[in-house]
């Protein structure tokens, strides 16, 4: 067998190791300098100074849909086709995901398939945009505020990914969140941002994230607490730490380094794999920049392709199981009602994009995949 060619790697700068020394020898490893310093990062690369370093994905999702009104019995309308880390706040919360239909040439929300799921309890739509893929934020941006909805990007996987020259996280959607989680583009080990369309939401999340605390107001000119620190709404635990924000520090000098190799590696298998029988590149939007988590298709008999790239040693995996099917979102199938998830949940296949692939590594992959399965 050939050497392996992961489908993920966890990136890690030389000076990741020396930064994280220096924090844990400060003794302070809680919320502090270092997310702040991570934020203002974050905010210079987006655009968007509107942003919160979160403990993870699932903590920032779950406040933007508590902020955004969302309690137990309320719905919120979202795709099957996403990460456990973006269905569970919705059950976590003691609401219920409404399943929405994907465009199968996407895998991304439908939204023209929103407008007939919305009822007086829904309170959110939940946008994932596919393996670093963007999806259609315009028409969804309508669909949800011609109803009144906010709008919920969960970028995790698209780091880097642009739509109309700007990056994901700043084109007014009420909130978007970025994850960085280990196998991201970038990583703080675990973490995540919650972007904010708002002064407002942005204090709200702000203050909510550490257990509703007003930091500015919790504590004396000594250093003691103030009791008369009031906490008007009970908050969550979701900051991000001084040790998460160090490793963070380190990657974002390289991050645009490792989304240009990573969109280099896309836009050749758009290219390479655009006219083999039996597979079906996703469309990606001419005005948007993909940001090539990894270079996700569709392919006809996957298991049969998935099988010949293993045993050539070229990681692949089906990106995600549709979460409509887990038993614990039981009441709410919708059999016989989602053929644009029917067919890509059939045939979706993930295959290496990321910054460690050679050149001879993707043509590898490509050779495998013409050679038939």
């Amino acid at each position: 067998m050939s050497a392996s060619i992961p489908l993920f790697k966890v990136h890690m700068p030389s000076g990741a190791a020396p930064a994280l020394a220096a924090t844990l020898a400060s003794g302070q490893l809680a919320l502090g300098a270092k997310v702040e310093a991570f934020e203002r990062g974050l905010a210079d690369y987006t655009g968007n100074p509107r942003v919160n370093a979160m403990s993870d994905v699932s903590g920032a999702l779950t406040l933007a849909l508590y902020i955004a009104g969302v309690r137990p019995g309320d719905e919120v309308v979202v795709s099957p086709m996403v990460c456990l880390a973006t269905s569970m706040p919705i059950a976590n919360l003691f609401a219920r995901p409404v399943w929405c239909d994907v465009d199968p040439a996407t895998g991304m929300l439908d939204p023209a398939r929103i407008a007939g799921l919305v009822t007086p309890r829904t309170r959110a739509i939940l946008a994932y945009h596919w393996s670093g893929d963007v999806a259609d934020i315009e028409a969804l941006q309508t669909a949800a505020r011609g109803f009144g909805l906010p709008l919920i990007e969960d970028a995790s996987e698209a780091f880097g990914a642009e739509y109309r020259g700007r990056k994901l996280g700043d084109h007014g959607s009420e909130f978007c969140i970025y994850s960085f989680a280990a196998v991201r583009q970038i990583t703080t080990g675990e973490g995540a941002a919650l972007f904010c369309a708002s002064e407002q939401t942005h204090g709200q999340a702000r203050q909510l994230r550490r257990y509703g605390i007003h930091q500015a107001g919790f504590r004396l000119p000594s250093g003691d607490l103030n009791p008369e620190s009031d906490i008007a709404v009970p908050g969550f635990n979701f900051c991000m730490n001084n040790i998460a924000a160090s490793i963070g520090l380190t990657q974002l000098p390289e991050a645009a380094g490792i989304v240009e190799r990573q969109r280099d590696n896309g836009r050749y298998y758009d290219s390479a794999l655009a006219d083999i029988a039996g597979i079906t590149p996703l469309a990606r939007r001419a005005d948007a920049v993909s940001g090539y988590w990894t270079y996700s298709l569709r392919a006809e008999r996957r298991a049969d392709l998935m099988r010949k790239l293993q045993q050539d040693g070229i990681g692949c995996q089906r990106l995600h199981v549709r979460n409509d099917r887990y038993s614990c979102f039981a009441q709410q199938r919708r059999d016989d009602a989602l053929p644009g998830v029917d067919l890509f949940d059939r045939e979706n296949l993930s295959i290496p994009c990321g910054w460690w692939l050679t050149h001879e590594e993707r043509e590898r992959v490509v050779a495998c995949i013409r050679a038939g399965w």
